[in-house]
């Protein structure tokens, strides 16, 4: 038997009265009241190219979040000894800078609420290749994950470091053991609630795998910076592991958009780079080459970059609203 006229319509207004369920946020609780996303680590960093493909995702998904790289080639986390340093000094005419140097100017300046780390690359060439060099590097990326909470961060997410390919050349392969005990101890501190993603794990099957099909396949030109396929490798590690994004048929940040994707990524590295020489300027380090060194010609303000990037913002917002 249904019920009155008026008790239906009772029940239907009560019902409408109720608040909605707010849709989850944009790469679920680990993002949840996230408003900037700071970037650490090297060369690889600077770079920057996973960086960008990682905020073309954001950008695809509508996500109103600001990411600032502050990446620093050369660098180290590590402190290194001036006999450590001094073949560095000697090829470049500049030792290695560390993290510490900078670390709490950084953190103070950006105030992240999600900081991203990955660092190795440097070290792994640097530290001595035993237990002593890994307790190294693992004593530098527990102080740094420690300040970064007590400076008030969120969430810390640390990255192993990518693959060293040395190309068969046995002298270089110490490097990649190196690398590869940082991944092992990094990934056991999973268990201990650190969030960890692992780089090296993927991208070296994908280079095994590649090399297999092709010997002259490459993911670094170099064997120590990625290629944009190297780069996309870390970006949708990032993306999946950590934010448990679906990417299935995608390959690469151009394709998560229907249309104008190389438009809209290229935006996206401008306003990256614009945030960089700024924040970069501002911070100050002491890697000769890079705004924000003694010496160098200063970026542009914070302010001026902020504005600059808003403007890009829009472009992008322009380009994704003409799509279908």
């Amino acid at each position: 038997m249904k019920p009155p006229f008026l008790l239906r319509f009772l029940c239907l207004l009560f019902l409408s009265a109720l608040p909605l369920k707010a849709a989850d946020p944009v790469g679920g609780e680990k993002l949840a009241g996230v408003k900037r996303i700071v970037f650490l680590g090297d060369s690889i960093t600077q770079g920057g190219d996973y960086v960008t493909d990682f905020e073309c995702w954001l950008a695809a998904n509508s996500a109103k979040t600001e990411v600032i790289n502050l990446g620093l080639g050369s660098e180290t986390a590590s402190d290194l000894t001036a006999e450590e340093n001094a073949g560095h000094l000697k090829a470049h005419g500049f030792g290695r800078p560390t993290v510490s140097e900078r670390l709490d100017r950084a953190l103070t300046a950006t105030r992240p609420d999600l900081l991203v780390v990955c660092y190795g690359m440097n070290d792994g060439s640097s530290l001595p290749s035993n237990d002593e060099g890994l307790k190294r590097f693992s004593e530098a990326i527990t102080h740094l994950r420690d300040v970064a909470l007590k400076s008030g961060a969120k969430r810390v997410v640390f990255c192993t470091p990518p693959v060293r390919d040395d190309k068969g050349n046995a002298s270089l392969k110490f490097h990649d053991e190196n690398l590869t005990r940082y991944t092992e101890w990094l990934l056991t501190k999973r268990t201990t609630g650190w969030d960890v993603v692992d780089f090296h794990g993927p991208m070296r099957k994908a280079l095994d795998e590649g090399r297999a099909k092709n010997r002259a396949f490459l993911l670094s030109p170099d064997g120590v910076h990625p290629n944009r396929e190297g780069h996309w490798i870390m970006a949708r590690e990032l993306l999946t592991q950590f934010l448990g994004a679906k990417l299935d048929g995608i390959n690469s940040a151009e394709a998560l958009f229907p249309e104008k994707g190389p438009e809209i990524r290229k935006l996206a590295h401008q306003r990256m780079s614009t945030r960089f020489a700024a924040w970069m300027s501002q911070i100050g380090h002491k890697r000769p080459g890079v705004p924000g060194c003694p010496g160098s010609k200063p970026g542009p303000t914070v302010g001026q970059a902020t504005e600059q990037a808003a403007a890009i913002t829009k472009q992008i917002e322009a380009l994704m609203t003409g799509m279908p």
